[in-house]
């Protein structure tokens, strides 16, 4: 994560996404591996969509968060914070072993983020044919484009393309920062494991359910039983929620939330980003009773709740 401040511009920018990388997993079996491995069905990748998704433990606590995409019948690429890459490899690499397939992070492209107001149109001029859908991709020339938004998409340039691919939008676009994109993630309410929160959370508990990141109906992979457990039996109580506070200083991924009057730990913080010099907002994974009392552990401030996009399901109820 970054700290630069965010700029207030609705200009269309380009944002060079530094902080995250492709980890490719290639051969006969890739799909078939990762579908033992992770929470969202691979199956649904032969149409032009992405998942988010995650490798859990075998007690259902996160290991890995990513988004996937099937680059060719052999090749499924996912695009993980850079900081997680050898955890990725480690943890990925324990299974892999007994699978036709193999690990590449070597992936041979370039990241980049387009958003703002005249995204669509911007990204059509690179692309000719936009995606149809959030979480859908369009292909040229090997290069790909996923929409987030439609203010907001993902591009996958190949590194032989990508001083192309910047000349190109120079006059289009101006550039834009990580931190504003970490902003829009928030505002998103989608959240990615960083080495601060390995095994921290469940999926749940970051909202991965609500944002098609978990497929209950798949069949098995590891930390599969917790999981569904949770779904189906038990009653979730912990939800991640968005948050702002002050302060010029971001706090880390992981920091403890607290309750404002007793001091018990009740969450964590999942990620966080500049709104202006001295405002923040936050995703944060806590206890749904202390939403309206909770602060972080190193402050006395009492986080105020902001809406995210999606509807939290109450603890009787259930999301698919």
């Amino acid at each position: 994560m970054t700290q630069d401040k965010p700029t207030t511009n609705q200009t269309t920018r380009l944002v060079k996404l530094h902080q995250t990388r492709l980890l490719l997993v290639k051969g006969p079996d890739a799909s078939k591996f990762l579908q033992g491995q992770v929470t969202c069905d691979l199956r649904e990748l032969s149409a032009p969509v992405t998942r988010t998704g995650a490798q859990c433990n075998p007690k259902g606590r996160i290991l890995l968060s990513f988004r996937a995409l099937q680059l060719d019948a052999e090749t499924i690429a996912l695009r993980i914070p850079a900081s997680m890459l050898n955890k990725a490899k480690s943890s990925l690499g324990k299974y892999i072993v007994f699978s036709k397939a193999k690990l590449h992070d070597d992936s041979g492209y370039h990241l980049y983020g387009i958003h703002g107001d005249s995204a669509q149109h911007t990204a059509k001029t690179i692309f000719t044919t936009l995606p149809t859908d959030n979480d859908g991709w369009a292909e040229k020339d090997g290069n790909f484009l996923i929409q987030l938004a439609q203010d907001r998409f993902e591009c996958w340039i190949k590194s032989a393309d990508a001083a192309a691919f910047e000349q190109q939008l120079a006059n289009l676009t101006v550039n834009g920062d990580l931190n504003d994109w970490e902003l829009l993630n928030i505002r998103a309410g989608v959240a990615d494991i960083y080495p601060e929160t390995i095994e921290l959370f469940t999926p749940q508990e970051i909202n991965y359910q609500l944002i098609n990141g978990i497929n209950f109906r798949k069949g098995c992979y590891t930390g599969q039983e917790i999981v569904a457990r949770l779904h189906y039996r038990g009653k979730l109580k912990r939800h991640m929620y968005r948050f702002k506070l002050s302060g010029n200083q971001l706090p880390a991924p992981g920091t403890a939330l607290v309750n404002a009057t007793t001091r018990n730990a009740c969450g964590h913080l999942v990620t966080a980003a500049f709104t202006s010099s001295n405002q923040i907002e936050i995703l944060a994974s806590l206890l749904d009773e202390q939403l309206d009392q909770v602060t972080l552990e190193t402050s006395t401030e009492i986080l105020k709740q902001l809406p995210l996009p999606y509807a939290i399901p109450t603890a009787d109820e259930t999301t698919e």
